[in-house]
């Protein structure tokens, strides 16, 4: 995932994805002194003016608010929900209706950032206290943090509250962000435990305790259970506790062999998490690359699952090992305008809502080109070379960065792609500069990015992700033993390929 810098001047960044909070200022929500209580209420005419601050940063500033929709129909949705706000709204029930339309905007890196409603909901025994994991989308039980020992794990989910999960899903889904019309990375956010409660509050009310009737593995018989809600950061200690293996952290580089099969796994490309592990990227890639020369490997197979973006000359310089000839791996970069009224519900300060000249500049559609991009213009492959047969592993949590240097793999014809749809759209991305909108009566923020990037690919349909040429997902057993059957099953193709 791509961020900023403090600085407007700085157009890239490789900083995590809380560094851009603190660089552009905590949500008026966070400094309130107040003690928050989720039943006050706003009038109509502050919601409105809040959702039309939300309207009108997007219309001026979104790299991409029409990459996946057409005009018309991203206005029938705003028309719409400005139709539906009501006097006497809470802030949960304002979200509710927010949430959908930032979701339909089908960028990523779009977000429904903080809101003290979210913030207070942390502190409130309104956690499910299971964790579920959607595979061929159906929910499954894997973790218990409650105290019953009954619930059998691997049973899939039924319903919750007296609701169907196939209800659920179809609630919960539309308000999920996500690249194109993916929804492989959607069902991941689901499969949290937090992440999940916080849209079932929002959607369905405050809710501290859950009645979960499921579908026991192997009888199907249809048990029902009553569960008290739980406060998150309970549900975090004793997932530390109770499942030490799935809680153990894994390297962010690696390389070895399994069962003779030489796999890299790259679970970031972020420059920054990667040097406080010790790692010199670019020379770990070039011993790797090295070894497998001189190895003469036949196959590789590159991990790229759960890996969320970074770099983007990281990226670039994955794909530069594999290439055999010079290649473009951007396209474009570009940006709406060149100075933006709606930054006045940032924390910038007045002096930095203009670009400067030798950054941008505007071109023939009347948008404006990001200049100074190292991955713009023509490429040079980067020795050494890898020749060979590549398999890359990719998921829905497979995003920005990822999605960049798997497209560039795809449209060369570099590799064969093994798992699930990838979680970013084959075309690129919005993101590069983004900044935070805080709503001026709700206090609720809201991310912008405002630099369209497109690949230099084409040939794919337009709202999708790569999808693998080789599909799978493993099994509810396997996730119960943390056994990772996916890239045993990428080692066997590469076997008998081989």
């Amino acid at each position: 995932m791509k961020t900023c810098h403090k600085k407007i001047l700085v157009l890239y960044s490789i900083l995590a994805i809380s560094a851009f909070v603190s660089a552009l200022g905590t949500p008026r929500a966070e400094t309130q002194e107040k003690a928050y209580n989720p039943t006050d209420t706003l009038s109509r005419e502050k919601l409105q003016e809040d959702f039309s601050v939300v309207r009108a940063s997007f219309e001026e500033g979104h790299g991409a608010l029409y990459r996946y929709s057409t005009k018309e129909e991203m206005d029938a949705i705003f028309d719409a929900a400005f139709e539906k706000i009501d006097s006497g709204m809470t802030e949960r029930e304002f979200l509710r209706l927010l949430i959908p339309v930032v979701g339909a905007v089908n960028c990523g890196h779009t977000n429904v950032r903080r809101s003290s409603f979210i913030t207070w909901l942390e502190s409130q025994p309104v956690i499910l206290p299971l964790g579920i994991r959607y595979l061929n989308r159906k929910p499954f039980l894997v973790r218990n943090y409650s105290e019953r020992d009954d619930i059998i794990m691997g049973s899939e989910l039924v319903s919750i509250n007296g609701m169907p999960m196939d209800r659920i899903v179809s609630d919960l889904l539309p308000a999920i962000s996500s690249d194109a019309h993916i929804e492989t990375s959607k069902f991941y956010v689901l499969s949290s435990s937090v992440r999940f409660s916080h849209l079932f509050n929002i959607f369905y009310g405050i809710t501290r305790k859950y009645e979960v009737r499921y579908k026991k593995a192997k009888t199907g018989e249809i048990q029902s259970v009553t569960l008290e809600g739980m406060k998150q950061k309970d549900v975090l200690e004793i997932f530390e506790k109770r499942y030490p293996e799935q809680n153990k952290a894994l390297p962010l580089l690696s390389f070895q062999e399994v069962e003779g099969v030489p796999v890299l796994t790259i679970r970031t490309f972020s420059s920054g998490a990667l040097k406080r592990e010790g790692f010199d990227y670019p020379e770990f890639l070039r011993e790797t690359f090295q070894e497998l020369a001189d190895k003469k490997s036949p196959s590789l197979i590159i991990d790229l699952r759960d890996n969320g973006g970074g770099s983007d000359d990281f990226g670039k310089m994955l794909f530069a090992h594999l290439a055999e000839k010079d290649f473009r791996y951007y396209a474009a970069l570009e940006i709406k305008n060149n100075t933006f009224d709606f930054f006045k519900y940032t924390n910038l300060p007045k002096d930095q809502w203009t670009f400067p000249e030798s950054r941008v500049k505007k071109n023939e559609r009347g948008w404006y080109d990001a200049l100074g991009h190292p991955n713009l213009g023509i490429q040079k492959p980067i020795p050494p070379v890898y020749k060979g047969k590549v398999f890359v592993l990719i998921n829905g949590r497979s995003f920005s960065a990822t999605g960049e240097t798997t497209s560039l793999m795809h449209y060369h014809e570099k590799a064969v792609f093994v798992g699930e749809e990838c979680g970013s759209g084959y075309y690129g991305n919005t993101s590069g500069f983004m900044v935070v909108v805080n709503l001026p009566n709700s206090g609720i923020s809201v991310t912008v990015p405002l630099v369209r990037y497109s690949m230099a690919v084409d040939g794919y349909p337009e709202d999708r992700g790569i999808i693998p040429e080789f599909p799978f997902e493993p099994t509810v057993e396997d996730v119960l033993v943390n056994r990772d059957s996916v890239l045993l099953y990428a080692v066997n193709l590469t076997n008998k390929i081989k």
